[in-house]
């Protein structure tokens, strides 16, 4: 068979061929102003790859391989911005039409005998479906993005950079895959194919690695989390434009005010989002109309700078929000976090979402839905990232931005006609929101398997009043708001290292008083360093040193044996927080998989939407809430997950209209 095919006839003999095979590795190139939102784009390459054949199969590419002119720019009299003239190629060859072709693959595509591996499944599978009026390929599937994470989570694991890591192959210098429509017809055919057919080769070496290393579990956990994900991607999230665009409205003035007042408290016009212009105002004496605060934190370029041995200047030094905070009684850091935060959120939360037609920046919106990306393969920790939008990053809901922004995430505004005693009903849709409590704690407590934590969870009694209980001395029902906000601190100063200057940040203390809270927790909790110690010990004992979670995934810490200090100490801190958040991560993608299949037997009233953090979010039509409700907390904490950890695991399910509502 040829290598692209452009016939009816070579696309049966491709297929046939395929169908003698039990798997096959499949990529798509994609074109239009929203290419990397899967559900919307447009498919212009199909690439393939097998047992001795990998394809290429263009369905619109636009160029052919003659060159006529150029790519250039033009000056826009009206703007005086330059605008991109694409080059201009012959006439490409003639095309097969994309219904043509995927009628011809869908015996492949469906055929349950053969595994669908793709590098970053969710977007490939997602990107076919809506060919097949929204139907996904029928399991079984293979990822070798997620497969490369799971072996190493600390590096590169796009596809060129595992490539160029196991073939020493460069194969993609002109970054085709970006935008293929301005390169030439058979430099995208090649692309396309190496694609398909590098990643049929890793995902045939990394198979028995993922094997040899123990990890087969995690995988099999992973290619399941994929499943789910593929129907939440199809899902999305409903928003309110109404509130969305008031949203917008509020924060444009806000922004306003907030500019008066960093002008106001530095006595000068600047330009606020000029880092230089910033520096001059932070840094700069109060002589020359500067704030005179000490600079403490450099830049990338001022490390390198001192690094090579030349001084750097207060230009060398951070302004961003971590060093405000570090000077927030100054009005202007104050007005200046404030700023940021506010301004953040109308850029991200709402022209992010809007769209930006002055920044060329389109809308990610579609039929009034969100299509968030959630990628299960985005952190170290095995805890899921977010993309078009981060929602990851929604501000927490006790501030009044934040449950701003969770406001505008809402249940399905559609109603659906069912039949009741033969009588047509029109119903609606809530939420239903639930999130574990203390979760990372509790998998704490399980590992510990003794102490404060343990008990407390054991006796019904919240960790914080636990440590409370433990620190202070004070009997349970004793514990004060001021003692349980301390104990709160210190909790989470344990499973995120945090040192005794952020604990006095937190605790609005002295750096020694809040070094004297620690070490007096670290007497009456002696259980905590005694296994935070063997867990470093047992790290150690591996060639690579590093921790399993609770499915086995590893999390590999090489500056855990460093003879650097610093770097050491880290690593040493880094260690406890990974095995915890690492199996908190386990557990939620266990209950996404348990939802995920409940969802499916009851897909006409129940759709799993959206997961951030530790929270679910679900879709139920209003008739079936207390049902919805029930299977909700039996995906989370019901048989089969609750006896994972050896102390209870709760969780509390919220009914609401909108996500802001949950807390």
């Amino acid at each position: 068979m040829p290598s692209i095919i452009l016939t009816k006839e070579d696309l049966a003999d491709t297929v046939a061929y395929f169908r003698q095979q039990d798997a096959l590795s499949f990529d798509v190139e994609t074109v239009g102003a929203h290419r990397g939102v899967p559900s919307q784009n447009q498919i212009t390459w199909l690439s393939m790859a097998t047992h001795g054949a990998a394809v290429a199969i263009p369905m619109g590419h636009p160029n052919g391989d003659t060159l006529i002119s150029k790519a250039t720019r033009k000056k826009n009299r009206e703007t005086g911005t330059f605008e991109a003239i694409p080059a201009v190629y012959d006439e490409p060859p003639a095309q097969l039409r994309p219904g043509q072709i995927f009628e011809a693959l869908q015996p492949l595509l469906f055929g349950e005998q053969y595994r669908k591996i793709c590098h970053n499944a969710v977007f490939d599978l997602v990107s076919v479906a809506k060919y097949y009026d929204g139907a996904l390929p029928t399991p079984k599937y293979g990822c070798t993005l997620v497969a490369s994470w799971l072996l190493d989570e600390n590096r590169l694991n796009g596809l060129k950079p595992r490539v160029i890591s196991e073939y020493g192959h460069k194969y993609d210098t002109e970054n085709v895959g970006r935008r293929v429509e301005i390169h030439p017809f058979s430099t995208v055919a090649r692309y396309a194919l190496l694609d398909a057919k590098y990643t049929w080769l890793l995902w045939k070496r990394m198979v028995p690695l993922l094997q040899a290393e123990g990890l087969s579990r995690a995988m099999s956990l992973e290619l399941q989390v994929l499943e789910v994900l593929l129907e939440m991607a199809l899902t999305g999230a409903p928003v309110d434009l109404d509130a969305l665009h008031a949203l917008d409205a509020d924060l444009t003035v806000q922004v306003a005010r907030i500019i008066e007042e960093v002008y106001k408290a530095a006595g000068q016009v600047f330009n606020i989002n000029s880092t230089r212009q910033k520096a001059d105002i932070l840094f700069g004496k109060k002589s020359a109309g500067g704030q005179g605060i000490k600079p403490s934190k450099l830049t990338q370029g001022g490390r390198k700078k001192k690094r090579e041995g030349t001084k750097p200047t207060i230009y060398d030094y951070s302004t961003d929000a971590e060093e405000l905070k570090k000077h927030d009684d100054n009005a202007v850091c104050s007005a200046l976090l404030e700023y940021q935060e506010v301004n953040k959120l109308l850029g991200t939360y709402v022209h992010g979402y809007l769209g930006d037609e002055s920044g060329g920046r389109p809308s990610i919106i579609f039929d009034g839905r969100i299509y968030p990306t959630f990628k299960q393969y985005g952190t170290v920790s095995g805890r899921f990232s977010a993309s078009e939008p981060n929602l990851q990053n929604v501000p927490a809901p006790g501030s009044p931005l934040g449950a701003a922004v969770r406001g505008l995430f809402v249940a399905p505004q559609e109603k659906v006609t069912i039949l009741q005693e033969n009588t047509p009903v029109e119903l609606g849709w809530v939420l239903l929101i639930a999130d574990y409590g203390q979760i990372e704690l509790r998998v704490m407590a399980h590992f510990l398997g003794c102490g404060a934590w343990y008990d407390g969870f054991h006796a019904g009694v919240d960790a914080h009043t636990a440590t409370a209980n433990a620190v202070f001395g004070v009997p349970f029902e004793e514990v004060t708001k001021d003692q349980r906000s301390r104990s709160k601190t210190l909790a989470f100063a344990t499973l995120f290292g945090a040192q005794a200057a952020t604990v006095a940040k937190s605790m609005g203390s002295t750096v020694q008083e809040a070094q004297a809270f620690l070490d007096l927790q670290e007497r009456k909790m002696p259980e905590v360093g005694k296994f935070q110690n063997w867990l470093i010990g047992e790290a150690l004992k591996h060639e690579v040193p590093h921790i399993r979670t609770l499915v086995g995934r590893k999390r590999r810490l090489p500056d855990l044996s460093s003879s650097t200090d610093w770097i050491r100490e880290k690593a040493e801190r880094q260690c406890l927080n990974s095995l915890i958040q690492g199996s908190a991560a386990d557990l939620n993608k266990m209950a996404i998989i348990r939802m995920g299949h409940l969802c499916k037997k009851n897909r006409e009233w129940l759709r799993l939407s959206l997961t951030v953090h530790d929270e679910l979010v679900v879709h139920c039509r209003e008739d079936k809430v207390e049902e919805g409700s029930a299977l909700l907390q039996q995906a989370m904490i019901g048989p089969g997950i609750q006896e994972i950890l050896n102390v209870p695991i709760t969780a509390d399910v919220k009914v609401c209209d909108r996500w802001s509502e949950a807390k």
